[in-house]
């Protein structure tokens, strides 16, 4: 029984679920908005919401003024930078795309950065045609 166990499981073994979450994902963040099933997209918010709180946390003004810093032997500097390498190389090892990791780091995570989270919306959209699945919009804020 799988009472009060969290998680939705979508119907597929682990393997297959992460490659559909990454998949989904990718393509969110490269589009600010797709149509999918409601369950997926219910699926898909906490891992977007995460990816894009990791960007905020990576995220640093002038990165080469502080990389320069760091170098120079500024210990602050040396910590900003090695933690924004290791958040984009953790963020990377999910997101299938290089360029949607580049554009998660300089372009979604500056315009959230006075957002305290719920960068994503769920909208409903209807059924599908085919087999009446409930379907939903998911974009970003």
């Amino acid at each position: 029984m799988r009472h009060r166990k969290p998680g939705n499981r979508l119907s597929r073994p682990a393997d297959q679920r992460k490659a559909v979450l990454r998949a989904l994902s990718t393509e969110l963040l490269k589009h600010n908005e797709i149509i999918t099933t409601v369950a997926k997209a219910k699926a898909l918010r906490p891992e977007v919401e995460k990816i894009i709180t990791s960007g905020k946390e990576a995220h640093v003004d002038d990165y080469r003024a502080t990389l320069l810093k760091s170098k120079q032997g500024d210990e602050q500097a040396k910590k900003q930078v090695a933690q924004a390498v290791h958040l984009r190389r953790q963020v990377s090892a999910f997101i299938y795309d290089r360029n949607v990791v580049n554009k998660v780091f300089n372009e979604i995570a500056p315009r959230y950065k006075d957002r305290r989270g719920g960068y994503t919306r769920i909208l409903k959209a209807g059924f599908r045609r085919g087999d009446a699945t409930p379907m939903a919009i998911i974009q970003l804020v």
